[in-house]
């Protein structure tokens, strides 16, 4: 017997290649009046070196700005997950001294001419097993409003 999945909340954000500068850019199609504002306007794809992301992701999806320390204002590594095209990633914030993480998944289009996030807002799983866990049950329930 299959147990129903509850989505929690999150939002969309979308991006569309420029091919130009190599980075996916916000488009005006959002949602919602504002978007995640964690997000950065520009995201690129990048390669990592494995052995410093906990995750053994391959690449890492940064923001094109740059803090005044000389890191990404946003990155996280990506994962593979069973669905083609579909990622995981985090994105780890501090509020009021707390550590608060919140899950993202990431639907790049066939031709990688587009990218969809969905960030689920201080929404986290205890370890990178069960977040792959929710990313593989989560993706099925995102998809359903794509083929109705």
């Amino acid at each position: 017997m299959q147990t129903k999945f509850n989505l929690p909340q999150y939002k969309t954000v979308y991006y569309r290649m420029n091919p130009k500068t190599g980075y996916y850019t916000k488009t005006e199609m959002q949602p919602c009046k504002v978007p995640v504002m964690r997000l950065p306007y520009e995201l690129k794809i990048t390669p990592t070196q494995v052995e410093k992301i906990k995750c053994n992701a391959k690449e890492l999806i940064v923001s094109r700005e740059i803090s005044k320390t000389g890191k990404y204002k946003f990155f996280t590594g990506i994962q593979e997950t069973s669905f083609q095209n579909w990622y995981l990633g985090n994105d780890y914030q501090r509020l009021n001294g707390q550590k608060v993480i919140s899950i993202i998944l990431l639907h790049f289009s066939e031709d990688n001419s587009r990218l969809t996030v969905y960030y689920f807002s201080r929404y986290d799983k205890i370890n990178t097993d069960q977040r792959m866990r929710f990313a593989n049950d989560a993706i099925p329930n995102l998809l359903k409003p794509l083929l109705a």
